[in-house]
């Protein structure tokens, strides 16, 4: 059944009705569209056809435009155009983000467009299903967006199963699992060659690790660092690192010893903002190596 929209799309002085997918009517102006969109803009220049009957379809005597959205992608495209007294929509859900961005490109907004691609990496969105953004940033050929996402991913354990729904192409499936493979390959290679760990450890750190305690020692070449071996416990952690790249050091174990009870705490906090600022350098130098 055909409705109208509601404010600010219903106001009775516009002069132009869009006519949405599921029978929505919507009342703007032709000012506010042209400015917004070089499609409309060049829309409104053509010659307008006489109006013969039932030939022209008008909306309480107003000229209506057919568009393929629907009302709720419709309301949240035109309140990007409107005025700043217009609140921007809240884009939290994935199927807004990707219908608003398809109807902004497709209508030629390029500042809707920006708006929306901001909006696309708030972190709610962002930390919930980069996945699904990779996704539709390659759809829309969005090449910042799609490394930004590629690089959230890592974040989660692999899964193929939204880009899988997305309908991607087997090669950019492909290239993000290689991606995702070359930069694991990457941080293992950083937990078993700790040479950057002398260039950007404190002093603190190299007292506390070449101090003589009770703790058992392991000797394992990979983590030999000043000279020294490293505790069971640190090298414990590390192995437990390098395979799941786990952010948050692991202490329980040195609170047993009463030299590393007082100081391990404060020593690993550090060294694991260390590691994770070397990883995140080491990361970022990656290629995502896909066409987009």
């Amino acid at each position: 059944m055909p409705r109208e929209a509601k404010a600010p799309f219903n106001n009775a002085k516009a002069d132009i009705v869009l006519h949405s997918s599921d029978n929505v009517y919507f009342r703007v102006f032709r000012c506010m569209l042209a400015l917004a969109s070089p499609f409309f803009d060049a829309m409104f220049d053509l010659p307008q056809p006489r109006r013969n009957g039932s030939d022209n379809k008008t909306f309480h005597g107003i000229d209506v435009i057919q568009v393929s959205e629907n009302s709720r992608t419709l309301d949240m495209l035109l309140r990007f155009c409107y005025p700043a007294t217009v609140k921007d929509p809240s884009l939290e859900d994935m199927n807004d983000v990707e219908e608003v961005l398809g109807a902004a490109m497709k209508y030629g907004m390029e500042e809707v467009e920006e708006r929306v691609r901001k909006a696309m990496f708030t972190p709610p969105l962002l930390e919930s299903n980069p996945e699904r953004l990779f996704a539709i940033a390659c759809r829309y050929g969005l090449g910042p967006e799609a490394r930004t996402a590629a690089r959230y991913s890592l974040h989660r354990p692999a899964s193929t199963q939204d880009l899988a729904i997305a309908r991607l192409p087997d090669d950019v499936m492909q290239g993000l699992a290689a991606y995702r493979s070359r930069c694991s390959h990457a941080a293992k290679t950083l937990c078993n060659n700790l040479d950057w760990l002398k260039k950007s450890q404190t002093h603190s750190f190299y007292e506390w690790w070449t101090n003589c305690c009770p703790c058992d020692s392991k000797a394992d070449v990979r983590y030999l660092t000043y000279g020294t071996y490293p505790r069971q416990w640190w090298a414990d952690y590390m192995d437990e690192t390098s395979i799941a790249l786990e952010e948050s050091p692991s202490v329980e174990r040195a609170s047993s010893c009463p030299s590393c009870r007082r100081r391990a705490d404060d020593q690993m906090v550090q060294f694991a903002e260390t590691l994770a600022r070397e990883l995140d350098k080491t990361i970022a130098k990656i290629p995502l190596d896909i066409a987009i």
